[in-house]
């Protein structure tokens, strides 16, 4: 996958500033999941997928999964299935064009396919988005950020812009190939004029108190000694219901100081290593012994999708909210850029530490990283 983009060009001119539309910026695109394929995952119990429809003026939403589709019609509705890269190891290779972008912000790749007319409204979203369109067309409308934007909901699972005519700065039908990047807080509305299918790759941002959630889960799981709210300088003159301006300043100092020490970046490092839905660990347990025996056959190992292996700013690596032995250079590198599915006995840097293959079968049975065999064509005809 080769995303016709100057990314340095990108990164300064339009990343989290404007909208961009990039023609033919997969050339020679063809889908990488058939209509039918993502009708079945939305049938899967463990898939969020929903189905949003327009009836006259009103809206509806179904949540998956979905036994059928007959009872909606030939056109106006669009069924969105969440994360499919982490069932399609084809769409999961689209994430391979971005990898200009910060690892632990890539969320998933959601699919959706539009019956004609169908789409889901004007609307707003929190996060950064690549959509690209696949088989079919649709019309795109979107604008620049704007404080004048109000926002409501028309059904109880669904937030649309109470004015959909916004100002577009692009008004284009995307053709197959053609990529729009829609920063975050952009208004923008897409319908379908033909049965088609679009591919938004989502950056998550997660909000203060977001952050704050779950850096006290780390902080709180972690048992460390922190240090506790003081206030030995009270003043007996005043009422015992009042707040001072000093407490409240004790308390954010408290916590910013805290944010500020080694352990608070070990523990933003650990949420920034986690992956969106927990990941499923291995079946059965694995010895370093047999992985090495494996590193004698055509075993292949591969990361699995969704899940997240990052490296601190002071070399430290990461990985499912945990923190991973110390490597040498050449091994962590290598487990870093494991991407797709390569050949064990490739991987030589990590095969020849012995801390380094421990570290593999730990992350193994997480779920983080996994083993298959590779079929070879022959056995798969």
């Amino acid at each position: 996958m080769q995303l016709q983009l100057n990314s340095s060009a990108f990164l300064a001119d339009h990343w989290q500033k404007k909208p961009l539309l990039i023609r033919n910026g997969f050339a020679q695109f063809a889908d990488l999941i058939e209509p039918e394929l993502l009708a079945g995952l939305a049938m899967e119990e463990a898939v969020d997928a929903r189905i949003i429809r327009q009836v006259g003026e009103q809206w509806d939403v179904e949540h998956g999964p979905f036994e059928d589709y007959e009872r909606f019609g030939e056109s106006d509705w669009t069924l969105l299935v969440q994360a499919v890269n982490e069932w399609f190891p084809e769409v999961q290779e689209l994430l391979s064009a971005f990898r200009f972008l910060p690892d632990w912000r890539v969320d998933d790749i959601m699919v959706s396919f539009a019956t004609e007319n169908g789409g889901v409204g004007a609307h707003l979203d929190q996060y950064d988005v690549f959509i690209i369109q696949g088989g079919g067309r649709r019309h795109w409308r979107v604008g620049e950020r704007s404080a004048n934007l109000a926002e409501y909901c028309p059904h109880p699972d669904l937030k649309q812009l109470k004015d959909s005519q916004f100002d577009a700065v692009i008004d284009a039908v995307l053709e197959p190939g053609d990529v729009l990047y829609i920063p975050a807080g952009c208004p923008h509305h897409g319908i379908a004029l033909e049965p088609s299918i679009n591919y938004s790759v989502g950056f998550r941002a997660p909000n203060s108190a977001e952050w704050m959630a779950q850096i006290a889960d780390q902080f709180l799981a972690s048992e460390l000694p922190f240090p506790r709210y003081q206030d030995p300088q009270l003043n007996a003159q005043t009422p015992s219901y009042q707040l001072q301006e000093t407490e409240l300043e004790q308390v954010r100092n408290l916590l910013v100081q805290q944010l500020q020490t080694p352990e608070g970046a070990d523990a933003i490092a650990r949420v920034m290593s986690q992956s969106k839905r927990p990941l499923a660990g291995a079946e059965d347990t694995l010895s370093v012994t047999e992985l090495l025996s494996y590193a004698a056959t055509d075993m292949l190992i591969g990361r699995t999708p969704g899940a997240r292996i990052v490296r601190s700013p002071n070399g430290e690596l990461y990985a499912n909210g945990e923190a991973l032995p110390a490597l040498s250079a050449d091994a962590a590198k290598q487990l870093l850029e494991l991407r797709g599915e390569q050949l064990l006995a490739t991987q030589s840097d990590l095969l020849a530490d012995s801390q380094a293959c421990e570290c593999l079968v730990d992350l193994i049975q997480q779920g983080v990283l996994y083993l298959v065999r590779e079929i070879s064509e022959e056995n798969d005809s």
